[in-house]
């Protein structure tokens, strides 16, 4: 741990590792290639809850609530999703280039290359 560290902040470890199947699926569902490497993404149970079909908003709505995702609209399409669901980011108007906003599944779904065509 380095000494420099201030008191009072959280270190975050963070472990790469090639994507499981269940991320391959995921990424294959929103059009996306998977990476060639991923983030320790937490439990089992919500990479597989991810791959619930959205239609089945109750559902997403009970887990997010359940194990403390957000549930917000999407800027897109308004609909709302859950933190678990984990779309794309598209860029950030407000707060620049290197911020982004998450926009829902089937939002990444229906618009693939929404991030590639904005100027």
């Amino acid at each position: 741990m380095d000494s420099r560290l201030a008191e009072g902040l959280t270190m975050v470890e963070i472990r790469m590792r090639p994507p499981t199947l269940l991320d391959r699926l995921w990424y294959r569902r929103i059009n996306e290639t998977p990476p060639l490497s991923v983030g320790d993404s937490g439990p089992f149970g919500r990479k597989l809850a991810r791959l619930v079909p959205y239609r089945f908003r109750r559902f997403h709505h009970a887990y997010a609530t359940t194990f403390g995702f957000y549930w917000l609209p999407c800027p897109l399409c308004g609909r709302e999703h859950g933190g678990h669901e984990g779309g794309k980011t598209i860029p950030d108007p407000i707060h620049g280039p290197l911020y982004g906003i998450v926009i829902c599944s089937r939002c990444s779904h229906c618009h693939p290359d929404y991030p590639k065509d904005q100027p």
